[in-house]
């Protein structure tokens, strides 16, 4: 085969069916069955994802913000959009090493197909950000809690995904309980905002939220149909992220014009380098998140961070909570209690289900 066959291959159509991996089998044959994890297991790694993802993020927005307010000796770093590039370039390199130095599963996506999600998450920041000048508080709010709906209309229409009707009612209990808790810590910015929500703003939550619930669905449809690892979506996702903010820097001057900065500010290199860090673990945990529980339970997790980001500083520094962002807690803790007692119980269900359909046809 020639080398331009093999690339066209690689980045449209994926390998050949004789390279693909083939399910380990027993002696007779028959697939051997994979054991599933026990409710133990299943919660200390959903423990895991949470606490990466809320300590990456947590970190990565202080440092952001750190970087953008700081005054350094020739004054303040404004290219946000070098900061991103800087955090998926370190993030695609961190991943090449990974997939090169050990052992992952055989890649069967088309190449082409990571960038279906890049080009969403770089529409859905845009519209986020755009959204911001054209909505009332109260509106953004109420915007960014609702993200757990339009995750699981796109699942249906990108993965033909059914979900039981107590999961749209958490969603929408969720979004009550967030939204109440955030509006009662700022009460004042959402009782004084003098922005009104418009068409416009409305026109550009809507775009926000669909590309934003495409993104994560997306990644899981490529996670399930090709079952890759999440550092090799890390790698594919990382790729197209990179080279279009490195055109984008390009076209503005802005890439330049920031190494330039850095050079005579070492410490806002050190800075950026900290936030680059911060940047590719969160895309780590993102990636490990979806693959292991899929795009509803990590949007779930971002939705609630912010809550959980104000209890814990209220345990550890003691600031003061509203009765009202209290009773708001509850009903988001009270939802998600409700959720994973429901789905234990399904997953009981489907176990004695399997039992008793094995003794039959025993």
């Amino acid at each position: 085969q020639s080398f331009s066959s093999v690339i066209k291959r690689f980045l449209f159509f994926g390998p050949g069916a004789e390279e693909l991996p083939t399910d380990e089998l027993t002696a007779d044959g028959a697939a051997v069955p994979k054991e599933a994890p026990t409710f133990s297991q299943t919660a200390l790694k959903l423990v895991f994802c949470v606490v990466g993802l809320l300590s990456s993020f947590l970190s990565w927005g202080l440092l952001q913000e750190r970087i953008m307010t700081t005054e350094y000796a020739t004054g303040r770093f404004q290219s946000s959009n070098f900061m991103v590039f800087c955090s998926r370039s370190f993030g695609l390199m961190v991943a090449i090493a990974v997939v090169n130095f050990t052992e992952q599963p055989r890649l069967k996506a088309p190449f082409y197909q990571y960038s279906f999600t890049s080009l969403s998450n770089v529409m859905s920041s845009w519209c986020q950000l755009e959204a911001l000048k054209y909505l009332s508080f109260p509106t953004q709010v109420l915007g960014k809690s609702s993200k757990m709906i339009p995750v699981m209309i796109m699942g249906k229409v990108i993965s033909k995904k059914k979900y039981p009707y107590y999961e749209y009612g958490v969603a929408v209990v969720i979004l009550f309980g967030v939204a109440m808790f955030i509006l009662s810590e700022n009460s004042e910015k959402a009782g004084s905002s003098e922005q009104e929500t418009t068409a416009a703003g409305l026109f550009l939550l809507i775009g926000y939220l669909t590309f934003d619930s495409f993104t994560s669905q997306w990644q899981g449809h490529l996670f399930r149909q090709y079952e890759m690892s999440s550092y090799q979506m890390m790698v594919g996702v990382n790729t197209f992220s990179a080279s279009l903010t490195l055109l984008s820097l390009i076209q503005t001057g802005e890439l330049f014009s920031s190494i330039s900065f850095l050079m005579n500010n070492p410490l806002c290199a050190e800075h950026i380098a900290a936030f680059a860090v911060c940047g590719a673990t969160g895309s780590m945990f993102i990636f490990y998140t979806i693959k292991n529980f899929g795009p509803l339970v990590f949007t779930m997790i971002m939705v609630t961070r912010q809550l959980v980001a104000i209890v814990l500083s209220c345990i550890f520094y003691g600031h003061h909570i509203e009765a009202s962002g209290i009773v708001g807690a509850v009903i988001v803790f009270s939802a998600i209690g409700y959720r994973i007692y429901r789905k234990e119980n399904d997953r009981k269900q489907q176990e004695k289900s399997r039992k008793e359909i094995g003794s039959t046809k025993n």
